[in-house]
């Protein structure tokens, strides 16, 4: 099991994170928003966080260690400014209606926008709208999320037989 210390602030936007386990010499697996991040043995790790930003950190040792993929919580678009765009407008649908999660002004580059912390098992509808200068506006551009952090393990059940040594799946 990892222990964790509070994050002590290095920097504006950088933060060392101390833990410990109750094994002898563990390898510790760092999440950030779902996704690993680092292997270590050591018992502290730098990482960078906007201080607008929400995210999720774990730390897991040996005996922790998830059986598959953890995701991250979030979701995140990006596209390429289009010219004559004042804003992009980002949209969610929440209770049967678009709720304005963001505007984005015009950079003449890549623009990127990054959802809130979604719940699991849900899927999520968001909309992109070009708006031009005389407030026109583009055809929104939809996407749907679903978000499954850590899918459920399989309802399935094993059987050993001892003498054979052999493993087979039960019929549920």
């Amino acid at each position: 099991m990892v222990t964790i210390e509070p994050p002590a602030r290095m920097g504006q936007h950088s933060w060392k994170l101390e833990y410990s386990s109750d094994q002898e010499g563990p390898m510790f697996y760092i999440y950030l928003d779902g996704v690993l991040i680092a292997e270590t043995r050591q018992t502290e790790y730098p990482v960078a966080i906007n201080l607008e930003e929400i995210s999720i950190i774990e730390i897991l040792d040996d005996g922790d260690t998830p059986p598959m993929q953890v995701f991250p919580g979030k979701t995140r678009l990006g596209w390429f400014f289009v010219e004559g765009t004042e804003y992009y407008r980002v949209d969610e649908y929440i209770n049967d209606e678009w709720v304005e999660r963001s505007r984005l002004p015009e950079n003449n580059g890549y623009l990127k926008w990054e959802s809130r912390f979604l719940e699991d098992g849900q899927t999520h509808l968001f909309q992109v709208t070009a708006v031009g200068a005389d407030g026109n506006e583009s055809e929104a551009k939809q996407f749907a999320v679903l978000m499954v952090r850590r899918p459920d393990v399989p309802d399935v059940k094993y059987a050993h037989n001892e003498e054979t040594g052999d493993i087979t799946i039960e019929e549920n």
